[in-house]
Formats: structure tokens, sequence, C-alpha cells
């Protein structure tokens, strides 16, 4: 990320932005600091956007989302096509919708790449359905290998990083470049310009070994709550971890070998346990990056209303 140069002129802090390790409780502490502020949250989680993808995700309950008005939560389907440029966009809309109306926009989220879109700019390729429908088409007839070859010939940098099975990547790197003429991997240098509100990024933490059993003991939850079958049902309608985005990332994508056999379900508890573990520790080294951000730890016995004020004590001191 760069640095906030686009702020207004007078400096004023418009938004706040919390994110923070998995499991480290971000939704459970944005609820007080949304009503404190008068707020509504803007999810900058990359998976809670998607209606059949409910369980893995962790989403806002019912209750939690009538108490606060959230964004970007069961807005679209697995279905359609999404990308982190694509949410800035949106995003940002609905930020100055938040704004004008006199209130304060709460971006809650992990998503590294959702937030470096929205707060520095990120290139969105604006792709159309009838691109994916087309290319859809031509991947039931000349198959991912041909498809694949095409992109190496027109796009050698993104292909070099996609996957013949990745099926989002590799469709979308070909309809930018029938639509545009230029290599997604290029365009993609092109950012946006910085968001022009002043903000404030807190990155929430615990203990490490304390963040860590509490994923294993969410991962042990999803499964029991139902995890596998609401997986399944998007096996079984054709949808695996090579040709859908969202179900390549980490907490799905460890199901595919469970229900095509390879694994047992010990086996399988315990690879989604160590991919969530994995992707803490790549939130931890992403965000040391990030010069940005107030650090915020908190004991996992401390009430999220205490975090919460925390947390408002500096926004309101910045």
């Amino acid at each position: 990320m760069t640095d906030a140069s686009s702020a207004p002129s007078d400096g004023a802090l418009r938004l706040l932005v919390l994110t923070g390790t998995t499991a480290s409780g971000k939704t459970a502490v944005s609820l007080p600091l949304a009503e404190a502020l008068q707020g509504e949250i803007v999810s900058a989680d990359s998976r809670q956007v998607y209606r059949e993808l409910e369980i893995g995700t962790a989403k806002p309950t019912a209750a939690e989302r009538a108490r606060v008005r959230h964004h970007f939560i069961d807005e679209r389907s697995i279905h359609d096509p999404w990308s982190a440029g694509d949410y800035a966009r949106e995003a940002r809309a609905r930020i100055e919708d938040i704004l004008e109306r006199g209130r304060t926009a709460i971006v809650v989220g992990g998503s590294m790449l959702y937030l470096r879109a929205l707060l520095d700019g990120f290139y969105s390729a604006n792709e159309s359905p009838t691109d994916y429908a087309d290319l859809r088409a031509e991947l039931a007839v000349r198959g991912e290998l041909a498809l694949h070859a095409e992109l190496q010939q027109c796009d050698p940098l993104l292909a070099a990083r996609t996957h013949p099975h990745d099926h989002h990547r590799l469709l979308r790197g070909l309809a930018v470049f029938r639509r545009t003429g230029a290599p997604l991997s290029s365009l993609q240098l092109r950012s946006t310009e910085p968001l022009r509100h002043a903000f404030a990024i807190f990155f929430l933490y615990g203990d490490r070994e304390q963040t860590y059993e509490r994923v294993n003991l969410r991962a042990v939850r999803m499964i029991r709550d139902g995890l596998v079958e609401e997986v399944r049902a998007l096996y079984n309608t054709g949808l695996n971890e090579h040709n859908c985005h969202a179900l390549a990332t980490h907490g799905y994508r460890e199901l595919f070998p469970y229900l095509r056999g390879e694994q047992t379900e010990a086996e399988l508890i315990a690879n989604v346990q160590k991919a969530v573990r994995h992707y803490v520790k790549r939130q931890l080294t992403w965000f040391r990056r990030e010069p940005r951000v107030i650090w915020i730890e908190r004991a996992f016995d401390e009430p999220d209303e205490h975090v919460a004020a925390r947390i408002l004590a500096r926004f309101r001191a910045s």
C-alpha cells in the first residue's frame, strides 16, 4: 500500500479500517465501533459477498446484520465474475453514499488484496458476462491446455502464474486481452487513484498460539455445522477448486479431496486447520510491511466492547 496522499485537504479522518488476523474477533469488535460512530460496515472479505458460501466464511449473523447495516454480504452469486478491482469500484461508491448521508464508513475484513485495491487503487477489467459465457463455451470445446497456450502467447506473465485448471484466472486473462488488446498483467500495473478520503487502519491480533487454537476450534465447529454439506452441494453442480476461484481459497479447497474419497475426515480437519493457520501467517507478514497500520493487541478474554473502545479512542485522537 502507498501513502494516503490523496486525503482531503482538511485532513479529517472519514473512514475507519478494521482488519486483522482470522479469528481475531473483527466482526464482534466492529459492531460496537459502528454503533459508537453511527456508521455502516463495508465488508472487505473476498468470500462473504457470495450467497452460496455461508458456513466457511464466518459471515456476520442475521442478528448482527440487523444491529448494524452491512454492505457486501450475500450480494453476489458464486457464478458471477467478481474481482478485487470490481470490489474497489463498488465499495468506493458505497462509501461515498455513506459519507454523503452523514454517517461513518467502517471497512472491516482481512482480505489483503481487497483492502489494497480499495485504499490505494487497483485495475478493474470490468468483464461482461458475455465474455465469460463465450470463453466457457470455448473451454468445453477446445479444452484447458489449448486456452492456457493462448494465454501464454498473449500474456506470458499471467500464464506463468495461472494453472490450466484455474478457470477463473484463465478466462479472465483471455477476456481482458480479447477486449482491450492489452495483457491483464500489464494493465494491473496501471492502478486507479488512491482513495480520496483520509482513513486510519487498525490491525487486530492476539497471542499467536491462542489464535491458532481458535482457528483449530473454528475449523472443527464449521465442519460440525455443515461445511462439508455446503461444499458438496456446490460440487454436485460441477463446481470445484479448479474451475471456481472462490472455492480455491483456504478453508474450501481442502474439502475436495475428501469429497473425492481421497482423505479421511481426520485428515480433512487437519488440512483445513493447517491452511487457515498458514493464512494467518500471511496476514501478519503482509501487514508488517504496511507502515500506516496501527497495531491493536488484544487478550481473547477481554470484552469486545473494551477492545472497540480502545480503537475508538485511537481513531478520535488521530
